[in-house]
C-alpha cells in the first residue's frame, strides 16, 4: 500500500519509483485534476492499494501515511518554490487590478523601502525578519520582470533575468566550468571576477557604471573605492569627502553629494587628459594620475 504524491506545479511528472505502481487501478484523491487522471491511463478504484494525490496535508494522505503506508514523491530541487512565486505573480497580474497599473518608475519607492527594511533586519540579526524582507525584495524582482514582459519595445521575462544572472556568474567565475574542485583561493577568485567584469563592460572611466542616485555616503564610498582600485593616489581624495560638517551650509547629504560629484568630474578630466596624451584606458598608474590631475580646472 503506497501513496504517490504528485507535485502541484508539475502534476504530469511521475517519480520513477512510482511507475510500477501505476499499472493497475489506483485511488485518485479529489485534488488530482481530470487531465492528470486521463494522462495516467489507469482506472480509478476507491480503496485501491495505491493512492495518487497532490496535497501532502490532505486528510486522505495523512491517514494513509499515518497508518504506515509508503510514500513516493517527486524529488524536489532547491529553488522550486521560486516557480510558485512566479505563478502567484502571474495570477495577480491576470486579475487586472492594482498590479497592472504599476510601472518601473511607480515601484521605485517600494524597491527602496524594501531594501532599507532588509538592511534593518540584517542589522538587528533577525533571521525571521531577514527571511520576510528577502521575500519582499524578491517580489520587486518578480514585479519588475512581469511589467517588462508586457513591454511593447523591449520585452523580457523573469527567465531572461535569471539567464542573464547565470551567464554573468559563469563568465566571472571560471571555477564553475573549468573542472575545479574543492575550495578556491579568495584572492584569485576576486581577481578573476574583476578581469572578467572589465572585459564585459569595456568602460572608458573607472567610475562608469556607478549609480549616482544612491545616498551620498554610499556614493562617496563607491567612488573612492573605484578610483583607488584604478591607481588613484590616496592623497588626491579631497578632505571634504572624508568628513562633513553637520553645521555647514545645506544638509550633510547635500554637502557630501556635491563634493563627491565634483570629485567625479576631476577623475573624468584626469582620465581624458591622460588618454589624450596616449595613456591607454585602464593604464593609469599613480604617476599618470598625478601628472594629469587638475587638467580640467
Amino acid at each position: 500500500m503506497t501513496v504517490v504524491l504528485l507535485d502541484p506545479l508539475r502534476p504530469t511528472v511521475v517519480p520513477m519509483a512510482a511507475v510500477p505502481l501505476l499499472r493497475g487501478p489506483v485511488e485518485f484523491a479529489e485534488d488530482v485534476p481530470a487531465a492528470v487522471r486521463t494522462a495516467l491511463r489507469v482506472p480509478h478504484q476507491p480503496g485501491a492499494l495505491v493512492l495518487v494525490a497532490m496535497d501532502r496535508d490532505s486528510a486522505a494522505v495523512r491517514h494513509r501515511v499515518g497508518a504506515g503506508e509508503g510514500l513516493v514523491e517527486v524529488e524536489r530541487a532547491a529553488g522550486e518554490h521560486l516557480v510558485r512565486a512566479v505563478d502567484v505573480m502571474d495570477r495577480l497580474w491576470g486579475f487586472g487590478g492594482w498590479e497592472v497599473t504599476q510601472t518601473h518608475d511607480s515601484l521605485r519607492r517600494y524597491l527602496l523601502e524594501e531594501t532599507y527594511e532588509l538592511l534593518d533586519a540584517i542589522d538587528e540579526g533577525d533571521p525571521q525578519g531577514l527571511r520576510e524582507e528577502l521575500g519582499d525584495l524578491l517580489l520587486q524582482v518578480l514585479f519588475h520582470s512581469r511589467i517588462a514582459a508586457e513591454s511593447a519595445t523591449d520585452p523580457f521575462t523573469v527567465d531572461d533575468v535569471a539567464d542573464a544572472l547565470v551567464a554573468k556568474l559563469a563568465n566571472r567565475s571560471p571555477h564553475l566550468s573549468n573542472g575545479h574542485t574543492g575550495p578556491v583561493d579568495v584572492a584569485a577568485q576576486e581577481a578573476a571576477w574583476e578581469v572578467a567584469k572589465a572585459a564585459e563592460k569595456a568602460r572608458a572611466s573607472c567610475i562608469d557604471g556607478i549609480a549616482m542616485a544612491q545616498p551620498a555616503l554610499a556614493l562617496a564610498e563607491k567612488v573612492i573605492e573605484r578610483a583607488g582600485r584604478a591607481g588613484l593616489p590616496d592623497e588626491l581624495v579631497p578632505a571634504r569627502l572624508r568628513s562633513v560638517r553637520l553645521d555647514g551650509p545645506g544638509s550633510a547629504e547635500d554637502q557630501l553629494r556635491k563634493a563627491t560629484l565634483a570629485f567625479v568630474r576631476q577623475i573624468r578630466a584626469a582620465e581624458q587628459a591622460a588618454h589624450a596624451a596616449g595613456v591607454p584606458h585602464g593604464g593609469l598608474d599613480a604617476a599618470a594620475w598625478l601628472a594629469h590631475w587638475g587638467a580640467g580646472d
